[in-house]
């Protein structure tokens, strides 16, 4: 699952491995070391309990909630991703947005057996090395 922060947004993206891992196990998780002690832990989960998506971070620890229909709905479609805008105080908004991942064109060692090539514009063919 990758992780992407620009200005007041947060971007996960998840290859088909993980989004079927999230739907038998409702969660996934990852994780960075900066050092000694430094550990930022990023979850996404897929929950009844919750009827829209929620974020929450606490002692390095963001936590992402999808409505498990949602996520149901998302993982069995060609829907590429869930996006909501989410008030975090009275005046800011973080934009979430949770996609399929997409093989990069430069990356050629990239393993697209577990991207979402057939949803993007990216040419998989013979010539690219296996």
């Amino acid at each position: 699952m990758k992780l992407r922060f620009v200005q007041n947004s947060l971007r996960l993206r998840l290859r088909k491995s993980e989004l079927k891992k999230l739907q038998e196990t409702n969660q996934i998780d990852e994780s960075v070391t900066f050092g000694p002690g430094q550990t930022l832990v990023y979850q996404l989960q897929s929950l009844n309990t919750t009827n829209q998506p929620e974020i929450s971070y606490t002692d390095g620890n963001i936590v992402v909630q999808l409505p498990k229909p949602l996520v149901t709905q998302w993982a069995n479609s060609d829907q590429v991703s869930i996006e909501y805008h989410l008030s975090v105080n009275k005046t800011d908004q973080l934009h979430l947005l949770i996609e399929k991942d997409f093989p990069c064109q430069h990356q050629e060692e990239e393993n697209f057996e577990d991207t979402f090539f057939e949803l993007s514009d990216f040419s998989y063919s013979n010539e690219q090395k296996a």
